[in-house]
């Protein structure tokens, strides 16, 4: 992926990650205990990705950033009547971010 494109991507990422963050989550959706975590993670797995292969030589202030970037969302949603900041929640950000690294890393090491 071109970094222009991985940037735009990124971008774009980011902000349906926000929205998603921020809606409603609708009755019935949960289909089992952890799903949250799990897609807490996975959105961060992908942020990360994106961000690593955007700024391949800023990996770890892409990283920071997000991390900063997950905490402001468990605190935005702390100011919705609908939503709850967890600090969990921005554990399973962590490990998304930590697994992006590893991926790259390992890729890296590869070549």
């Amino acid at each position: 992926m071109l970094p222009a494109a991985a940037r735009a991507a990124f971008g774009a990422a980011l902000a349906a990650v926000l929205v998603l963050s921020l809606l409603p989550v609708p009755a019935g959706l949960q289909v089992f205990s952890w799903q949250d975590k799990l897609e807490h993670a996975t959105a961060f797995l992908a942020l990360g990705l994106l961000g690593q292969f955007a700024w391949a030589r800023h990996g770890r202030w892409v990283a920071i950033g997000l991390l900063a970037y997950g905490a402001l969302i468990e605190v935005a949603q702390s100011f919705t009547a609908w939503r709850t900041g967890d600090a969990a929640d921005w554990l399973a950000d962590a490990l998304g971010v930590g697994l992006a690294l590893l991926i790259v890393r390992a890729r890296r090491v590869r070549r």
